[in-house]
Parts: C-alpha cells; structure tokens; sequence
C-alpha cells in the first residue's frame, strides 16, 4: 500500500512540473477579452504593451503569453449543419445565430527558433471554459533572425439540442471549431557576439544590423573600430556600458573592433547592412 501511495505521489509531482509555472498577467485577464495576449498588433483605444520580447543568440529567453477564455459565444452555426438542416431551419424562422457554451479551448503555438520551446500551464494546453492561463516560451536560441510565430486556438462547444421542423432533431453534440490563428507574433533573435574573460566582457547586438549596433561594456575599456581598409572610424578612450554604432555615423559595411583593457587587447566584427 505504501509503494503504490509513493508511486501516486510521484505521478503527480511529476504532472505538476510537467506544466508551465507562469502566470498569467492581470494586466490583460482585467480587459475580460477573450483571446491571447499581448496583442501583436494595437488594439482601438486599448494602450497596452504589444509583441512578444526580442532575444539575443546563445542567451536565455522568456517571455510570457497570457490565456483567457470565456464561456459562452454567439455566433452563426449554419456552417457546421447539413444543408438541408439550414434549410428546415430558415423555412421555419428558426435563426442560426445562436449563443453556445463552450467546453474548452485548445491552444498551439509554431514557429519557434530552435533552441525555444513552449509550455502550458495546464496539460495539453487545453483550457476549459472561462478559465485564464498562461504560455511560457523559454530556452537558449541556436540560431538568429526574424521568425513569425503564429498561436492558433481551437475551439470546442457545445452545440444544443434541437427539434428542426421538417427535418428533426439535431445537435446535443460537443464540436470542434475550425482552428484558426488569433495571434501571430515577430520574434526578433539577434546575431550577438559575446565574449566573457577576466580582462573584458562585452556584447555587440543586434549582429548584423540594418541601422545601429549596440556595443556594451561590462567594465572600462578603450574602443577602435576600423573598416576593411584599415582605417580609423570610431576611437573611445576609456568607455564603459552602452556604446552605439551608428549607421548615419560610420556608414554600411563590415568592421573590425579593437577593445583594449588592462593591457589585453580583444578583437571582434560586426556588419552594418
């Protein structure tokens, strides 16, 4: 009897860590709209924080996605009866619009860089009815660039019970919505390059860049940046935090970093596109 309770309680550790343990954000769960958030794009008169957070190569992300659902809906339900269904109905003035429960919702997330994941905190991602929850995207990105990251959600109600004239009963029935995509996010990975030792350590990002690159210093160094012909086009003495590259400053192309502390000299490159 004692294994068999050992073993329950270890199945239901094992459940528990399994889930995702954000939270979501009262921020949005306190609009009372249904959906995913932050939205991607603005909403009318509703100033909140849009998109999800850019990342950097070969450092640890997270961010968190917040879930409400709500429970019923009103919507048109011709699509999802027979024809002949519809027909009865509309002969004997019997709308299709009509509010439903909803049973559950279930949510997707896809195009995550490698090195992401996503995880929900509840199993299978899968919410009931006027619940709220929340998506966790976490992990270290392998590789860089813009990714369009789509979260869709299906919907599953619960369609009445109806005595059609002319046709007879019908619905009573759980149902599946068409899955359909209620956010698609633009994740941004930047190409940094870091470096980390007793002498300096400093970051470059994003890399490449269309417009300014930031160079950030953890501790005071000197900075030579020279272009491919040698020359000369940014010199610092002395410098520690953020330094900016500007495009309108030092023009496109690939450059050479010198950056000089306690007489250890390290070298990088970035590229302005």
């Amino acid at each position: 009897m004692r294994k068999i309770f050992s073993l329950f309680l270890l199945t239901l550790l094992f459940v528990y860590k399994s889930n995702s343990q954000c939270s979501p954000n009262t921020l949005y769960t306190s609009i009372g709209m249904p959906g995913v958030f932050p939205p991607a794009i603005q909403i009318p008169n509703l100033p909140i924080p849009l998109g999800v957070s850019e990342g950097i190569l070969g450092d640890v992300y997270n961010d968190v996605l917040t879930l409400v659902v709500l429970e019923d809906t009103t919507m048109d339900i011709g699509f999802l009866l027979p024809s002949a269904a519809v027909n009865a109905m509309n002969l004997a003035g019997i709308s299709t619009t009509m509010t439903l429960g909803i049973n559950h919702v279930f949510f997707d997330v896809q195009g995550l860089p490698n090195g992401i994941n996503y995880q929900c905190d509840m199993s299978n991602c899968q919410y009931p009815s006027s619940t709220n929850g929340c998506i966790q995207l976490s992990g270290i990105p392998t590789v860089s660039g813009t990714f369009s990251v789509p979260v869709s959600m299906t919907v599953n109600i619960q369609l009445p019970s109806m005595n059609i004239p002319g046709f007879g009963a019908i619905g009573g029935i759980d149902q599946d919505l068409p899955t359909f995509t209620v956010q698609t996010y633009e994740l941004f990975i930047s190409g940094s390059t870091s470096l980390y030792n007793n002498n300096v350590t400093f970051s470059i990002f994003p890399n490449p860049t269309t417009n300014i690159a930031t160079l950030f210093l953890k501790k005071n160094a000197d900075v030579i940046v020279y272009n491919t012909l040698g020359n000369e086009v940014l010199n610092l003495q002395n410098v520690k935090g953020e330094i900016f590259l500007n495009k309108n400053h030092i023009g496109s192309g690939l450059y050479f970093v010198n950056i000089l502390s306690n007489n250890h000299s390290t070298k990088t490159k970035f590229i302005i596109k």
